[in-house]
């Protein structure tokens, strides 16, 4: 069994699919280019020969940029299952502790995300059985395990400034410890993009 196991979640790169909200302010083919471009950063930030890696994609793994990806980082692909998104971090998370005996799971929305800070939560998780990292609109954008349970996600409202907060209670009912990383930010709005504009976009 492996010891450590990094899963990310991306979507395919398609015109009006992704950043949906920034696509507003920006246009369509503007916020997919920016969609693309925190995607391979996340990518080239945390990806390790210290971690086994997995690209969980969505809708399938068929869209170019997912085999070039695979190529590139030497990802294993995986299809995103499930309807909502809890359900499918479960599915994901379950999956990789079969085969893994800590695993991380991160989304493509952070540019601050280091690989440091993905190895904190594995390390966190020699004490707890789950860890996040939160971000500073009341969400996360990653949560690691050792364990998981069938209720992991129940009771959380995704994409609200009570996420985080529900989640915890969640993990609390399962009966499982956790523990929390500094807070970063990620790229959700106009003025997310500016702020990574103004100092993160060609690092």
């Amino acid at each position: 069994m492996r010891s450590q196991l990094l899963q990310v979640f991306a979507k395919a790169p398609i015109l009006g699919q992704v950043k949906t909200r920034l696509a507003v302010e920006i246009g369509r083919a503007k916020a997919c280019e920016v969609y693309e471009a925190l995607l391979h950063h996340t990518l080239q930030n945390s990806v390790s020969n210290s971690w086994a890696g997995e690209l969980w994609c969505s809708p399938d793994i068929s869209h170019e940029s997912f085999q070039q990806y695979q190529s590139a980082f030497g990802l294993v692909l995986r299809e995103q299952q499930a309807d909502d998104l809890g359900g499918r971090m479960l599915f994901a998370l379950q999956a990789g502790l079969e085969n893994a005996k800590k695993v991380v799971l991160i989304g493509t929305d952070c540019p601050v995300l280091t690989r440091d800070y993905i190895a904190a939560a594995f390390e966190k998780l020699d004490t707890v059985d789950v860890v996040f990292g939160p971000v500073e609109d009341g969400g996360y954008v990653l949560i690691a395990c050792r364990k998981t349970n069938v209720a992991l996600f129940d009771g959380v409202d995704w994409s609200t400034k009570k996420t985080l907060r529900q989640n915890i209670l969640a993990i609390k009912r399962c009966g499982l410890t956790y523990a929390l990383l500094s807070t970063l930010w990620d790229v959700d709005t106009p003025d997310d993009y500016q702020r990574w504009l103004s100092g993160f976009f060609n690092q």
